[in-house]
């Protein structure tokens, strides 16, 4: 039996994206839930998490929204005049290191306040920029797990998969999918586009990772988008290339983490779901949820 892990990302986007992130958990297969802590729906996220102890909290370091730190005190984070980040936030080297390191505290703290304990997964980002040092030294700083698997790559020629570096201290325990939930499909320019080729499961289901080639134990995370688009979502976050197809595919995926396609892949290939924490440190917490609903997808 192999385990896989169901990260959904931008979890805390706005109040309205997260009606359809919390649907993957209440009616889906979302396992572990990557936070945003900076958005104007983070508050609502990390107060809703406190009903959902079986789901892993990670770290989803996109700092797309404003400051939660005092402007006038990190001056050099923000576009000029507003209280929102930078485009260039993460590569930038004039961004003051004093700065980023009390915004990056400020959002750990926010969480501690609100669920209670910091997120269970940051981030090693290195030292390379003043962001990526700020987001590696509060991720250790606050017992956050970091560098904890293998990110797998696959050659879209030749199907060949190899692996990259591994955190000695998680070895095998977890392989992340690196080509994310496109398959290497090309982006549609259009929601019809969207609408006739996006499938957000297909790469899953025809297990593009081959999960039970992994070693025995190990789990594979994927990730996914779920969540229901406002104003906000569609045009005032995601500012990269991936923005459109991002913005579009959310809805998508909220219906494909519920689909009983989904729940009968799972039950026909022998796998166990389990969330990050569980996977990293031998935990049962999602285990123990399906158990307590009457799941058929428990394995205990």
């Amino acid at each position: 039996m192999q385990k896989l892990i169901i990260r959904t990302d931008d979890v805390g986007y706005t109040n309205v994206c997260n009606i359809g992130t919390f649907e993957t958990y209440d009616r889906g297969f979302g396992t572990s839930a990557d936070i945003m802590l900076d958005t104007p729906g983070t508050v609502d996220a990390l107060q809703r998490l406190r009903d959902y102890p079986w789901l892993s909290v990670g770290w989803h370091t996109h700092f797309w929204g404003s400051a939660i730190s005092d402007p006038a005190r990190v001056r050099s984070l923000l576009i000029p005049g507003t209280d929102r980040f930078r485009h260039d936030l993460r590569s930038a080297a004039d961004v003051d290191y004093d700065e980023i390191l009390l915004e990056c505290r400020a959002q750990v703290d926010r969480c501690v306040q609100i669920l209670g304990r910091a997120p269970d997964v940051g981030v090693d980002m290195g030292d390379k920029t003043p962001f990526a040092a700020a987001v590696t030294a509060v991720s250790k700083e606050y017992g956050m797990a970091v560098n904890y698997g293998s990110r797998l790559h696959r050659d879209p020629q030749t199907g060949e998969i190899t692996r990259g570096p591994v955190d000695p201290r998680f070895q095998d325990r977890v392989f992340l999918a690196d080509n994310w939930n496109l398959g290497g499909k090309p982006l549609p320019e259009t929601f019809r586009g969207l609408d006739a080729e996006y499938d957000a499961i297909d790469w899953l289901l025809a297990d593009t990772m081959k999960i039970h080639e992994l070693p025995e134990g190990a789990a594979l995370m994927h990730g996914f988008h779920p969540g229901y688009v406002d104003y906000y979502v569609a045009h005032l976050g995601d500012y990269g290339p991936m923005a459109p197809l991002v913005t579009l595919s959310r809805a998508y995926d909220v219906e494909a983490l519920c689909s009983q396609r989904l729940h009968d892949w799972i039950l026909a290939n022998n796998i166990e779901l389990c969330n990050l924490r569980d996977a990293l440190y031998g935990t049962r917490d999602y285990q123990n949820h399906l158990r307590s609903i009457g799941s058929d997808l428990c394995v205990l």
